[in-house]
C-alpha cells in the first residue's frame, strides 16, 4: 500500500475544499447576482453568430460581449424588441454608443463591450449586431 505524506494530504484537502468552493460550470446561461455573463460574438464563411444565442441573467447583472471573429461586430436593441418603458434605463447602461440602444463596434478578437443590467425591467431584450443583421446575427438576453 502507497503511504501518503501530510504535505501531500494537506494539498488533497486544499484542492477538494476548492473545488466544492468553486464547482465546474454546468454550460447553462444562468449566473448568480453580480456576474457577469459572457456573450460571444463570432462570424465566418460559416455564418454569423451570438453564442449563446439566449442568456438569461438577474436584474443587475452584466453581459459582456467579445469578438471571437469575424468583427466588427456591435450590439443594438430595437425598443419594439425590449420590454415596455426599458429604453430609457437600458440606454443609461450601454456606454459609448453610436446612436441610441446602439453600441460601439467591437472590431478585434478580443475586444469587448459591456452592458449592465442595472435597474432593468424584467423581461426579454432581444438584439441583433447591426453590421451582420441581414446575416441573422441576433440573441436574447432575458432578465429576471
Amino acid at each position: 500500500m502507497h503511504k501518503l505524506g501530510m504535505g501531500t494530504l494537506a494539498i488533497l484537502g486544499a484542492t477538494l475544499v476548492l473545488l466544492a468552493a468553486h464547482p465546474a460550470p454546468t454550460g447553462r446561461s444562468r449566473n448568480a447576482a453580480g456576474d457577469t455573463v459572457t456573450v460571444q460574438m463570432i462570424g465566418s464563411s460559416t455564418g454569423y453568430s451570438f453564442k449563446p444565442s439566449i442568456t438569461t441573467i438577474k436584474v443587475g447583472q452584466s453581459v459582456k460581449f467579445v469578438t471571437v471573429s469575424g468583427g466588427p461586430h456591435n450590439v443594438t436593441f430595437d425598443p419594439q424588441d425590449i420590454p415596455d418603458g426599458a429604453a430609457a434605463t437600458l440606454d443609461q447602461n450601454m456606454p459609448r454608443q453610436q446612436a441610441k440602444l446602439t453600441g460601439p463596434l467591437v472590431p478585434n478578437p478580443n475586444d469587448s463591450y459591456v452592458i449592465t443590467f442595472k435597474g432593468a425591467k424584467p423581461g426579454a431584450y432581444k438584439y441583433y449586431c447591426l453590421p451582420h443583421q441581414s446575416l441573422g446575427m441576433q440573441g436574447t438576453i432575458n432578465v429576471e
